[in-house]
């Protein structure tokens, strides 16, 4: 890899991922307008925003709304999250609030409350079959296509050869990633922001929500997502910044936020990821025209820095602490529930 192809990859290294946006970071700065955000379809098993301007701006920005395909029925997952943190009284889907990290001996997974207003159930896809309601679990699995499509048309548009695409999504182009699955529910009686900003780690989120709340980072600023019950909202995170910042046409990831709420939220999310496996790491990959791929890191290397960033909160860590600015000492386990913990 050449030294100018370097320089181009983003610094994953703790301390580092954030280093020009931390001023941004702090909470105390409202959101300046609604975000005008480019939209697409999927047509024809691609996605399209009806010209190459529309869908320049959406890769730069490194957030666009997609109309939810005809076919694909949200609504159990809109009821899900409505419920799940509930309790057994509330059925169907009030009993998942009980369901803890030691069912799937994995302290990221079922039900979690965070620092922040949000509290989560959230389950890796090789549970879904067996742990998620029947229609939930289809709903994952219909989502995992979708995004397949999404990122496959974003590999042809940036100009990664077709050969390359499993290695460089770590199967993701393939239906054969790490997909993660989360139902959020935001506490309006806890005083905190509702989600402290964060960019995404994996290649792109797809995120349902009818409620007011998201909120991104575009131009210096920050802007309130509105709300469009026919959309989700896609954005992009470190692992196709890191794929793509050496191609034909970068694309961003977006730093985003949820702000503190003052009524009930609801939301989920699907999460596409490199694979990463208990035991498997299939890597974090950066795209170089006339060489090809280069291995940058490891998949669990780039979560873990990403989250130290994210648990530190809004200030430059002390890197060499192992303590956020809240003075909360991050140990293994907080470590790794917070891994993918910040799902909107």
């Amino acid at each position: 890899m050449t030294a100018e192809a370097r320089d181009l990859i983003p610094d994953i290294r703790r301390g580092k991922i954030y280093q020009d946006v931390y001023a941004k970071r702090s909470p105390d700065h409202p959101a300046l307008g609604d975000a005008r955000l480019e939209r697409a379809r999927i047509a024809d098993g691609a996605l399209d925003f009806g010209d190459s301007g529309a869908r320049n701006r959406a890769f730069r920005d490194g957030v666009f709304l997609l109309e939810i395909p005809p076919g694909l029925d949200v609504s159990a997952g809109d009821a899900f999250a409505r419920q799940f943190h509930e309790g057994p009284a509330a059925t169907p889907y009030g009993r998942f609030r009980d369901i803890g990290s030691d069912h799937f001996g994995d302290p990221l997974l079922g039900f979690h409350q965070r620092i922040n207003q949000i509290e989560q159930f959230l389950l890796e896809r090789r549970f879904w079959a067996a742990d998620y309601p029947p229609e939930i679990a289809a709903l994952g699995e219909a989502l995992t296509r979708l995004s397949r499509q999404v990122l496959r048309s974003v590999l042809a548009e940036v100009g990664i050869p077709e050969e390359d695409w499993r290695r460089a999504t770590g199967g993701c182009a393939q239906c054969a990633g790490s997909y993660h699955l989360t139902f959020n529910h935001y506490r309006p009686a806890h005083e905190d922001i509702g989600l402290s900003s964060h960019k995404d780690d994996g290649f792109l989120t797809i995120l349902r929500t009818t409620a007011p709340g998201l909120e991104v980072s575009r131009e210096d600023h920050w802007e309130t997502v509105p709300i469009r019950p026919d959309c989700f909202v896609v954005n992009f995170g470190l692992s196709m910044e890191i794929l793509t910042a050496g191609s034909r046409m970068p694309v961003a990831a977006i730093m985003h936020r949820v702000a503190r709420q003052q009524e009930d939220r609801s939301s989920f999310g699907h999460f596409s990821s490199s694979g990463c496996l208990p035991g498997e790491d299939e890597g974090i990959y950066r795209y170089v025209r006339g060489s090809g791929l280069e291995r940058v890191c490891g998949s669990r290397e780039l979560i873990d820095e990403n989250d130290h960033e994210i648990y530190a909160g809004t200030d430059a860590p002390d890197v060499g602490s192992g303590t956020g600015p809240r003075g909360g000492t991050r140990t293994p386990e907080t470590a790794h529930a917070t891994a993918k913990g910040a799902r909107r």
